[in-house]
């Protein structure tokens, strides 16, 4: 009985952590998830896809790994499992790798896995950004590009009463939301309208049944449509937005198969920058550093379906992204707001623009 015992004992103990595997080959790809995990409908999930993908197309072994505890330390030994079974290519989704990926790059026995980081680059113990060494590849986006089309579209198709739900307030999250601030404000300024705006951080990118009881407090209470910027928070906002036939804004990646709700969503093409980024890893090309994409490049913008608009056409949101794309449109963002108000769009930074648009800020 003891034998049996511990025989299931170890068992148990190497299924924490597990991920799951697309082929019996080494898998020479890996992913390491945060909380989301692969289905969140956002960025892990896209991430996902182009690791398999890729793997699948090109004969390689591809894995993903969830850590057993989402804290650094669960995140450094999900990394070290995927270098132990052989990863040569490993994607860390999300800004809860930063501490952990700081201190790994400076390790020797990590300096030949080629690491594709998404949407952060590596910390010191401080929580200061340090730069990423030539094996690592941090992508970073200009997200108020995709919220500022976001708000720009939902204004121009008519609504006047909008809300956001963002998740964390970290610079990812607020850069969506100044974005789409401004967007609404000259979309408004144009039609000669004014817009109210409710603005609120959840604290967490996970559903809730409180979420959704405050988003359908705001629907019940007039707002038209919710740009939902924060992982999984988006279900919560779905629900929501079906019980009381309203409107949802998607994010990350292209939501609107996720709910007839959604109208369009925000994007960052995460897939599309892993896939390149593993294939230059084989192809000898991997470059590493910070690397700030944006509109210009393709690789943020609205979602390409305009089918769920009433008013909106692809020839609008042409024009505008050409002049997002261009620099002609000046956006605000979260490198030029002051330490003290980050997140809080009343600041006066942001005020001076909203000429058109009345925020009501939530704490």
């Amino acid at each position: 009985m003891k034998k049996l015992m511990a025989s299931l004992l170890v068992a148990s103990m190497a299924l924490v952590g597990c991920g799951g595997s697309g082929s019996k080959a080494k898998p020479e790809i890996a992913l390491i998830t945060d909380s989301g995990g692969i289905n969140d409908k956002s960025f892990n999930q896209s991430a996902w896809e182009a690791v398999k993908e890729y793997g699948e197309k090109n004969g390689k072994g591809y894995k993903y790994y969830k850590p057993a505890n989402f804290d650094t330390a669960g995140y450094k030994a999900q990394i070290k499992n995927a270098k132990d079974n052989g990863a040569k290519v490993i994607v860390l989704p999300g800004y809860k790798f930063a501490a952990a990926m700081g201190e790994l790059q400076n390790d020797e026995k990590y300096k030949d896995i080629h690491f594709v980081l998404i949407d952060f680059q590596p910390q010191d113990a401080k929580g200061n950004n340090v730069e990423p060494k030539s094996n690592v590849y941090a992508a970073t986006f200009k997200e108020f590009q995709p919220g500022y089309l976001a708000g720009y579209a939902a204004v121009k198709d008519g609504y006047t009463k909008l809300g956001f739900m963002g998740g964390i307030a970290l610079p990812a999250v607020i850069n969506y939301g100044y974005g789409y601030l401004q967007g609404a404000n000259d979309a408004a300024k144009e039609m000669m309208k004014t817009v109210n705006v409710k603005y609120y951080y959840t604290g967490s990118f996970n559903e809730s049944p409180e979420i959704k009881t405050k988003a359908t407090g705001w629907y019940n209470g007039g707002t038209e449509v919710i740009f939902s910027c924060g992982g999984q928070i988006c279900n919560s906002i779905f629900a929501a937005a079906k019980e009381t036939n309203k409107k949802v804004i998607g994010v990350d990646s292209d939501q609107k198969s996720q709910s007839e709700t959604v109208i369009t969503s925000a994007m960052k093409n995460v897939k599309k920058v892993v896939k390149d980024e593993i294939k230059a890893s084989y192809d000898g090309k991997f470059e590493g550093g910070v690397h700030l994409l944006e509109a210009k490049d393709g690789d943020v913008g609205l979602s390409p379906d305009f089918s769920r608009f009433k008013n909106f056409k692809k020839a609008d949101y042409d024009e505008v992204f050409k002049k997002v794309s261009d620099g002609s449109i000046k956006i605000v963002s979260y490198a030029d707001v002051d330490a003290n108000a980050k997140g809080d769009p009343n600041t006066a930074n942001l005020k001076s623009v909203l000429t058109n648009v009345t925020v009501d800020y939530q704490k």
